[in-house]
C-alpha cells in the first residue's frame, strides 16, 4: 500500500471525489474535483501524475491550486482536502485507511467517500461580475442583454436559452448516498434549486443522511421552499452540516460585486443557519482584481462575529478560488500598479498578525503577477458595461479606479 505521506504533490480527490454534474443517465461524474479547470482526456493518467509528483495533465487542470501554491506554500484547494485525512486532527481522519486503498486500485473499483453535486441548472438569483453564464442565469441574461457573446459557459444560451433547467433522477444517486461520508452542493445558487433538494430528501428517505456531512456553498440571499420544506427543515437530518456562505466584500460594497444581493439579507440568513444544530459557518471568498484590496476587511468582520459569536460554530474565512485562466476577466493581472501598491501598503499597515499567513500570499499575488494592459482593458470594458446596465458606478464604491475609469 502507498504511504501518501511519502508522495510530493498529492490530492485525494482524484482518488474519493466525484462531480456529478448530470448530463445524461450516469451518475457518476468524470470530474473528480470542482475546482478544477476542464476535465482530463484520461481520469486514470491523471491520476498517476499524483503519484509521481505531477505532469502536464496536473498543470493543466490544477492550475488554481498550483498557483495558490507557488505564492503561497501552506494555503491550497490541495493542501485543505488533504488535511481533512490527517490522522491525528483530520476531519475523515479515520478513513485514511480507505483513501491510500484506493490509490492502488482500478478507477471502477474505488469507493467514493465524497460527492460534489451540481444540479443540472444554472440558475442564479445574482449576477456576480467575475460568474459565467453556465453558473448564473442573471448573469447569462446580463450577458445578452448588453451584447457580450463570447464568454466561459456561453454555448448553451446562443442557441436561445438564458436558463438550463433539467429533471434529474435522483434514484441513481441511490448507492453512492449508501456509502459516501460527506455531500457538497455547488451551484448556481443551491438553494433556490429544486434537484438539491430532491437529492437531499432521497438521503433522508433512504435513512443514510445520518452518516452524511452535508457542504453546502450559498450565496445566502434567500431560503425558499420546496414541497413545503426549505433548507431548515432539511438540515437536521444529515450528521452535521458546513454552510460556506459566498461573499466578496464584508458590508455593503458586496452588494456591487455580488449584484443585485443585499447584506442585511445575507448576514440575516447567515445567523439563521448557525442557530441549526451542528452546523457551521464559514465564509469564501474568491481572490480577483477588484476585491483583493479590500479582503483584510473580510477577515476583520468574521472575527468581530466570531468574538460576538464564542460558541464556536463561525469558522475562520477562506480565500477561496483565484480569479484565472482563458476566459477569465477580474484576474490579479488587471490591477495597475498603483493600486498594487496601495493595497500592499493596507495589508502591511492594517493585517492582524493571525491573519499574515494569509494576506502575505496576496501580497505574493499582487507581487509576482505582472500587470497585463490588455487584462486591464478587457476587465475596465467589462465594468464599464455592467455599469451602465445596472445603474451602479464602479468609483462610487472603490474611488482608486477613478483615473482608468475615466479613460473608457
Amino acid at each position: 500500500m502507498i504511504d501518501i505521506k511519502k508522495l510530493s504533490w498529492f490530492c485525494p480527490q482524484p482518488f474519493i471525489n466525484t462531480v456529478c454534474r448530470p448530463r445524461g443517465g450516469a451518475a457518476r461524474g468524470n470530474t473528480p474535483c470542482c475546482v478544477m479547470k476542464g476535465t482530463p482526456k484520461s481520469l486514470k493518467d491523471f491520476r498517476q501524475e499524483f503519484l509521481n509528483g505531477g505532469g502536464p495533465l496536473s498543470d493543466k487542470h490544477c492550475l488554481v491550486c498550483k498557483e495558490q501554491e507557488k505564492h503561497s506554500k501552506t494555503e491550497s484547494h490541495r493542501l485543505i482536502y488533504t488535511g481533512k485525512f490527517d490522522e491525528g486532527r483530520g476531519q475523515y481522519g479515520e478513513h485514511r485507511k480507505t483513501l491510500e486503498e484506493n490509490v492502488n486500485v482500478e478507477i471502477e473499483e474505488q469507493k467514493i467517500l465524497t460527492m460534489e453535486y451540481k444540479a443540472p441548472t444554472n440558475f442564479c438569483n445574482l449576477k456576480c461580475n467575475m460568474c459565467g453564464p453556465g453558473d448564473s442565469s442573471t448573469y447569462a441574461k446580463e450577458n445578452r442583454d448588453i451584447g457580450i457573446a463570447n464568454s466561459r459557459g456561453i454555448a448553451e444560451y446562443l442557441q436561445g436559452k438564458v436558463l438550463r433547467n433539467d429533471p434529474d433522477d435522483v434514484s441513481k444517486y441511490t448507492e453512492m448516498l449508501k456509502n459516501i461520508i460527506e455531500l457538497k452542493l455547488v451551484g448556481g445558487e443551491t438553494l433556490a434549486q429544486v434537484q438539491n433538494y430532491k437529492l437531499m430528501q432521497h438521503a433522508i428517505d433512504l435513512d443514510v443522511a445520518k452518516n452524511i456531512g452535508l457542504v453546502i456553498t450559498t450565496n445566502a440571499t434567500l431560503t425558499p421552499k420546496f414541497d413545503g420544506k426549505d433548507i431548515f427543515d432539511l438540515i437536521p437530518h444529515f450528521k452535521n452540516c458546513q454552510m460556506n456562505v459566498s461573499v466578496e466584500f464584508w458590508g455593503h460594497k458586496n452588494d456591487y460585486l455580488r449584484f443585485p444581493s443585499k447584506w442585511q439579507n445575507i448576514m440575516k440568513n447567515v445567523r439563521r443557519f448557525a442557530e441549526m444544530p451542528d452546523t457551521d459557518i464559514m465564509f469564501a471568498s474568491t481572490v480577483n482584481a477588484l476585491n483583493i484590496g479590500y479582503l483584510n476587511e473580510v477577515a476583520d468582520g468574521i472575527d468581530l462575529l466570531r468574538d460576538e459569536h464564542p460558541s464556536g460554530n463561525y469558522h475562520h474565512w477562506a480565500t477561496g478560488s483565484l480569479v484565472i485562466g482563458d476566459g477569465s476577466l477580474y484576474k490579479i493581472s488587471a490591477v495597475p500598479t498603483d493600486i498594487r501598491e496601495m493595497y500592499i501598503d493596507k495589508f502591511y499597515t492594517k493585517t492582524k498578525p493571525q491573519q499574515a499567513k494569509t494576506f502575505m500570499k496576496l501580497c505574493a499575488y499582487l507581487t509576482d503577477m505582472q500587470f497585463n494592459k490588455e487584462d486591464h482593458k478587457l476587465m475596465m470594458i467589462d465594468v464599464a458595461k455592467r455599469d451602465k446596465h445596472r445603474g451602479t458606478l464602479l468609483t462610487d464604491i472603490f474611488p482608486e479606479w477613478t483615473p482608468y475609469y475615466e479613460k473608457l
